[in-house]
């Protein structure tokens, strides 16, 4: 009898249809890149602000003072703004040299994960499948990897932590796994909730090995925070520890949702084979299925409860995302691995299945491109914008828009999302007291000739008392549909206000 080469055949079209998507997934990304890098205004309505904080330290200024009217730093801590700050002064000043930063990131994250699969599973099919669905998840998870936010460097610096830390328990490899995390750290606090599960796992694998890692991580940070503190007479502290432990506000139904909305909606197979790798297992394999747990843990823990405080957006979900890209990959080689062990009259099958699995998973993650690059009109209403904010003869603000008025020749202003940051919480701060007068003097005073403000702002945090000291005077633009962001909030500058004493 001749066997039936049916299944073959389609497992070769399976074969070939996923390295086709997991690839164009890829180049996807780095085409869109290439427009969102050189587009000159927001893509996210943050981005501003970051700019701002980057052109602080190029004119010699202090990244982290008190919070007024001209200048809110940011909550994060210092590595991203002085990457961004190096790059600027190749590239220029501007939203491209934070962007690129970001995108140079990515590219490393990709690398990263196609190493570590191909590392474990020897295997570089499997590992170009788990780097195209981390690819793939670009919009779920955002569409945060090139824009000019910490999260891309974060991810970065946090994935070379876990390649490193993979390696042999040595003096050399805790001391390069120390230093990436506390780097991961100094980006976003959230490499600490990342990186604890992991520590645990080494102090329970190899305490000495777990000692010195804690001890480089922790000098690096420690002495980092003390120059900073000393430099910023305490205010590195307020922003980055203070701040950060008032954010309480939870989102109870993210507790549930997350689990669903966020990860087996998107992500089911890959969920399903991570799954099946950490607990399939043989025992001899005892370490290693507890060093990946760890991982995966510390993966979901990073995301998870960045996601329900409030003003946890989609990008919080990287983390989780690229460990499940990864152990996506290590399932998928362990159960090619299983599925080659059964009957022949079943192998094909078996392995025709878990190709389809996984090319449905690929395809589950398809989004519109296109939806995430600006268009030709976006940038000619930016261009438009700026000019009419430099015919304006005094000072603007444009609490949502950082970096805007600078293109039209004004000063810089306190972003509109540092500003919460310091005036959210029931606390009284100093910063508070500070901000808050600063801001209510500069409303009642009217030093501003213009303030335009997004349709969706609460007047509460920047501007009380608006009405009294100033008048609405119309819109910015006429066209519904024209610059507003791609990401995170959807905004754009919408109602303008004219100072009553220019009346």
């Amino acid at each position: 009898m001749e066997t039936d080469k049916s299944p073959a055949k389609i497992n070769l079209f399976l074969n070939y249809a996923l390295v086709s998507v997991a690839v164009a997934y890829l180049v996807l990304y780095l085409w869109m890149a290439y427009y969102r890098l050189r587009y000159p205004f927001d893509l996210e309505w943050i981005e501003g602000g970051m700019v701002d904080q980057v052109q602080r330290l190029l004119h010699g200024q202090g990244m982290y003072v008190a919070p007024g009217l001209h200048y809110v730093p940011f909550l994060y801590p210092p590595l991203f703004f002085y990457a961004s700050a190096l790059t600027s002064l190749i590239f220029g000043n501007g939203l491209f040299a934070l962007r690129l930063v970001s995108f140079t990131a990515s590219l490393v994250s990709f690398s990263v994960i196609y190493l570590i699969v191909r590392a474990e599973t020897r295997n570089s099919w499997v590992a170009l499948l788990a780097t195209g669905l981390f690819a793939a998840s670009f919009r779920v998870t955002g569409a945060w990897l090139d824009i000019a936010r910490v999260d891309s460097l974060f991810l970065a610096l946090w994935l070379l932590f876990i390649y490193f830390v993979r390696g042999p328990k040595t003096l050399g490899y805790s001391i390069i796994a120390g230093l990436f995390a506390a780097l991961a750290y100094l980006t976003k606090q959230t490499a600490l909730i990342a990186c604890l599960p992991v520590l645990v796992y080494l102090f329970w694998r190899n305490w000495k090995y777990a000692l010195s890692f804690l001890a480089v991580a922790g000098l690096t940070i420690g002495i980092t925070t003390l120059v900073l503190n000393q430099a910023s007479a305490g205010w590195y502290s307020y922003y980055a520890f203070g701040l950060l432990s008032q954010q309480t506000e939870w989102i109870y139904g993210e507790f549930i949702t997350f689990w669903n909305d966020d990860l087996l909606l998107h992500i089911p197979v890959a969920i399903l084979f991570s799954v099946f790798f950490l607990a399939g297992r043989p025992k001899r394999d005892r370490q290693l299925q507890m060093q990946w747990l760890s991982i995966f843990i510390a993966g979901l823990a990073a995301s998870f409860l960045t996601r329900v405080k409030i003003g946890g957006y989609d990008n919080v979900l990287l983390p989780a995302y690229a460990i499940s890209s990864i152990l996506f990959g290590l399932g998928l080689n362990e159960l090619l691995k299983i599925a080659k062990q059964v009957q022949v009259n079943f192998r094909s099958r078996l392995e025709g299945l878990l190709l389809a699995a996984c090319l449905i998973q690929l395809v589950m993650l398809v989004y519109n491109p296109f939806a995430q690059i600006p268009t030709p009109a976006d940038q000619q209403a930016g261009n438009a914008l700026v000019q009419q904010l430099s015919k304006v003869k005094g000072p603007v603000f444009l609490p949502d828009q950082g970096y805007i008025p600078v293109l039209a020749g004004k000063g810089p202003l306190a972003h509109e999302s540092a500003i919460w940051d310091v005036l959210r919480g029931n606390q009284h701060t100093t910063g508070k007291t500070l901000l808050s007068q600063d801001l209510q003097n500069a409303i009642q005073q009217q030093t501003f000739d213009e303030i335009i403000l997004d349709s969706d702002l609460d007047l509460g945090w920047c501007c009380v008392g608006i009405d009294k000291y100033y008048t609405k005077t119309g819109e910015v633009f006429q066209d519904p549909t024209v610059f507003y962001t791609l990401t995170g909030d959807k905004k754009r500058p919408t109602t303008i206000y004219i100072a009553d004493r220019l009346k």
